[in-house]
Formats: structure tokens, sequence, C-alpha cells
């Protein structure tokens, strides 16, 4: 699979963005982080306020990033687990060229071979959404705290649940990736239907039509 921003995918997708999720900007971003930063700041006291611009700044680069490697949709959203627990979740959605036509299960075949060498350590399974194939993992990322004056000073990592699909177009050339990430370790399985729900009604479109999400 392939992202070179000089070949971009053939299709673009639709897909019904679940309710609790709050769109992050992919476009304009500097601008938007600029009009949030006197607001966070004035609702914020102590520490709080003190974290403001370095989490402004790290958001302001992962989004960067996120468009950069061709993301269609970026949102946060909050949520209650089965036992009432407040859960927060990332939901990313990507667009990505996956090269030349070919059966579609030889483009997940190379994609899974990729995911099993990744030091994620996935688990990495082919499954059928109706007459769909798609590629599901999940797996515990671990990552360094970010240095926050708001977060207690720590050596360990931080811990992500993170769960994505891979959904191929009819003819194999693109691949959207539909991936759920929550620091909510345990209770991350919890959001599997609401990404095979996802994952059913993803429709690819031509790619000269606008990206469609339906909020």
């Amino acid at each position: 699979m392939t992202n070179n921003p000089a070949r971009p995918p053939r299709y673009a997708v639709a897909v019904e963005i679940p309710p609790g999720y709050h769109e992050l900007p992919l476009t304009g971003i500097a601008t938007a982080i600029s009009a949030a930063d006197p607001l966070l700041s004035q609702q914020t006291t102590g520490t709080l306020r003190e974290s403001v611009p370095k989490t402004l700044g790290t958001l302001e680069f992962m989004l960067e990033v996120l468009a950069e490697r061709n993301a269609v949709y970026c949102g946060i959203g909050t949520h209650r687990s089965a036992d009432g627990h407040p859960v927060v979740s990332w939901l990313t959605i990507s667009c990505l060229d996956a090269g030349a036509p070919r059966n579609p299960r030889l483009t997940l075949a190379d994609i899974a071979q990729h995911k099993t060498r990744d030091e994620i350590g996935w688990r990495v399974e082919g499954v059928d959404v109706g007459e769909r194939p798609l590629l599901f993992s999940e797996g515990i990322g671990h990552y360094p705290y970010p240095d926050l004056p708001a977060l207690r000073e720590s050596d360990d990592a931080a811990h992500a649940y993170q769960m994505e699909a891979v959904i191929p177009s009819p003819d194999g050339t693109t691949v959207a990736v539909v991936e759920v990430a929550t620091a909510e370790v345990d209770r991350g399985p919890e959001f599997g239907p609401m990404l095979f729900g996802m994952a059913a009604s993803l429709e690819f479109v031509s790619s000269s039509t606008t990206t469609s999400l339906d909020l």
C-alpha cells in the first residue's frame, strides 16, 4: 500500500459517522487552533491553563500529520461504557492509494503482512462484512506521556487501545482505513460493533466527487 501525494486515491469515501463525535479540522488547522487558544485559556485555571499552549501545539501537529496522510475525517468522541463509565475516543478515517487494480483480497493480504511486523503487535484477522472483505486489527500502543504541567510526572508509558478496519475498493486500488483509539484500554473492545457498523456503511465514490461524511 502506498500513500503518494502525487498519486491520489482513485476513490473518495462516503460513510456514516456515529453520534457523539465532534469533528476536528483537517484544513485551515493553524487558524482553527489559534482561535481556540484564548477560548480555552479563559475557561481553565492553574496547571490546566498552563497546559493549553502545549496541548494545542500537540493537537496542531497531529492534525497536520493526519492531513498529510490523506485523512478525510478526525473526531473526538465522548461516550458511556456498558457500565456507565465515561470514555473518550478518537475516530480517524483515511482514504489511501493501494496501487494497480487487482483482487481486493490480495491488497488486504499485503497490508496484513505489513501490520504483523509493526511494533504494536496487532492481532490481525481477515473477515467479511456482508459480501465485502476487510482486515480487522486491534492492539495496545505504548507512548511516552506528553510533557504537560497538568499531568503527573511518570516514567511509565501511556497506553492506548487501537482498533482498525481496512476496507478495499472493489478493484483493489484504494483502501479506506477506519481507526478508533481510546486510553480506556479495558473498554476499548466495546467499540467493535460501532467499527463494523461504519465498515458496513462505507461506500467508495468517484474521486471527482467531494468526500461525503454523513454527520
